[in-house]
């Protein structure tokens, strides 16, 4: 059994070469359960539109097999009305691009499972804001139309970050100097992108939210609620 992650540069695998930066869905990978393998089809700069495009959901869909779970997060890239190669109306096209992916899905025999984009470190008089104009609640909408299971990260990273403030939640993001990570020398003050802080947390609120749901993906997930057991001899060295 596997998951597979479709969407942008928030949810990417990344490698060395754009170290610090992580994407959400490699957070996933340490809530997950033993056996549970993860594909992350999720590209830079992708909406649901260029996604499709480009071919690259039909390469996700040549993967899945029955059984599996599918994780679709867009958004970020949906709404740069500049790019028509890239943007969809939240109301329109985006809506009806989520519905081909679950039709799509469905016909393979997978199962899937949404999530609006997470929160830039956007803020306005200490307050985390949405930036992502009408596209959590089109998804929002989307999902409760057709019965299917959508989790707000989008909401949940915004009441998170404003809780613990703006000066902390910069450790969840592409904030630093120069000279502080050899692949990065000249620093970065990147907003929307995460370090692995923030693709763990993103990851463990989407965990947490859908332990909340009954959706058949939930087991795939340990259990938030009980203490691993650890061997604690044989941390001893």
């Amino acid at each position: 059994m596997k998951i597979l992650m479709m969407g942008d540069s928030t949810m990417k695998k990344n490698n060395f070469y754009s170290y610090p930066q992580f994407g959400w869905g490699q957070g996933v990978d340490i809530f997950t359960k033993e056996g549970i393998d993860i594909h992350n089809y999720a590209e830079n700069g992708r909406s649901t539109k260029s996604f499709i495009d480009e071919g690259r959901f039909d390469k996700l869909l040549a993967d899945l097999e029955p059984g599996d779970y599918v994780i679709c997060s867009f958004g970020h890239n949906d709404e740069k009305k500049q790019d028509p190669t890239r943007y969809t109306e939240p109301y329109g096209q985006y809506q009806e691009n989520l519905k081909y992916f679950m039709d799509k899905v469905n016909e393979k025999g997978g199962h899937i499972v949404y999530a609006t984009s997470i929160t830039r470190h956007k803020f306005e008089n200490g307050v985390c804001i949405n930036s992502h104009g009408d596209y959590p609640a089109a998804m929002l909408d989307f999902a409760k139309k057709y019965n299917q299971t959508c989790i707000d990260l989008n909401k949940l990273t915004i009441d998170h970050y404003t809780k613990v403030g703006e000066k902390y939640a910069e450790r969840y993001h592409l904030i630093f100097g120069k000279n502080v990570f050899p692949t990065q020398p000249e620093g970065k003050e990147d907003h929307s992108h995460l370090t692995m802080d923030g693709a763990v947390l993103a990851a463990r609120l989407f965990v947490m939210a859908l332990a909340k749901t009954s959706d058949p993906i939930n087991e795939c997930f340990i259990d938030l609620t009980l203490t691993d057991q650890i061997d604690l001899k044989m941390l001893i060295d």
